[in-house]
């Protein structure tokens, strides 16, 4: 059994208490720097996961839903049992949950099929959360939402639900694993220490591609580098994906672009290819002169998977470095 709620708030209280007195503060001096506080073990921070855990029961409920891909994953890497997994055409669920019961999509779970598996816990990412709520509404279903857009995002979400279902060996070596790629990710970022590769990532199809910033999975994953995503230093990203504007990325010049589709590969490279024929401006580019655009997978890449993450940062490396 985990820990009550307030009780974990007190610890991370506790964790932040020491954090903040093992630093050396000086007297002041004038300087406005704080010191950060120190994470638990896997970078999570002790107040986002005492807030997180707060949505989740002392005992973990033994019949659980996911209605979300990366978090079904999750619970599968920490060896939770999961009754419902949602229907899916464009992410990939471990292949053991093959037999599952569907409950319709990620965003738009079909409330019968959930309510015929009486799960004690529905389960979904934090996007989803209105509609998700809005669909439990009249069945009394208790509901948990954690966040999956970014690796921090995932490495809160391991611990949150190996906290919660009593897991937390298997969360451990859940982010130790995470933790290697991530290592590997960071050991571009001597390379590009004064000058960082200028990136731009796309997503989309023909005539509808938007730029990625830091808050998508992708970027998130380009950000460990220490490359330089123009989409949050240069072209002004409000959010984790934005609209092209072709004269700010021209005038940006990325060394590099990556290209996303939820098409697969082949999809991106036509989509991208009439792109670049549609709008000769896009040729001038340093990335496109020097031959750095690269497609990448939407499996590896398009949405959070722990089990696809060596390999995403292997190609990742391979096109950054």
């Amino acid at each position: 059994m985990r820990l009550p709620a307030s009780r974990l708030l007190s610890v991370a209280a506790l964790a932040l208490l020491a954090g903040l007195t093992a630093c050396s503060v000086p007297a002041d001096t004038g300087s406005t720097t704080v010191p950060s506080a120190t994470p638990l073990a896997g970078g999570v921070d002790p107040a986002a996961l005492a807030k997180a855990l707060r949505q989740f029961p002392a005992e973990p409920p033994s019949n659980v839903v996911s209605a979300s891909v990366p978090l079904a994953e999750i619970l599968h890497e920490l060896g939770v049992p999961v009754a419902g997994v949602p229907s899916t055409t464009t992410q990939q669920l471990p292949e053991s949950l093959a037999d599952v019961p569907r409950i319709g999509s990620s965003m738009a779970p079909d409330v019968e099929k959930i309510v015929e598996l009486a799960p004690g816990l529905v389960i979904a990412a934090e996007s989803a959360r209105s509609t998700v709520e809005a669909s439990l509404a009249d069945t009394g279903t208790p509901s948990a939402f954690l966040k999956t857009d970014t690796l921090a995002d995932a490495k809160l979400a391991v611990k949150t639900l190996g906290a919660a279902f009593d897991r937390e060996e298997q969360a451990s070596a859940v982010l130790d694993r995470l933790g290697a790629a991530e290592a590997k990710l960071r050991a571009l970022r001597p390379a590009t220490a004064g000058k960082p590769t200028k990136a731009l990532l796309l997503i989309g199809a023909a005539d509808s591609f938007m730029v990625m910033s830091d808050g998508s999975y992708a970027g998130s994953l380009v950000a460990l580098t220490g490359a330089d995503n123009i989409a949050d230093s240069q072209l002004g990203a409000t959010g984790a994906f934005t609209a092209v504007d072709l004269e700010k990325v021209i005038a940006a010049a990325p060394d590099v672009v990556l290209v996303l589709s939820s098409g697969g590969t082949d999809a991106a490279q036509r989509a991208i290819d009439a792109e670049f024929a549609a709008r000769p401006a896009w040729r001038s580019f340093p990335a496109v002169v020097d031959g750095r655009v690269h497609v990448l997978d939407y499996g590896r890449f398009g949405y959070t998977s722990l089990a696809v993450l060596p390999a995403a940062a292997d190609e990742l490396s391979g096109f950054l470095r």
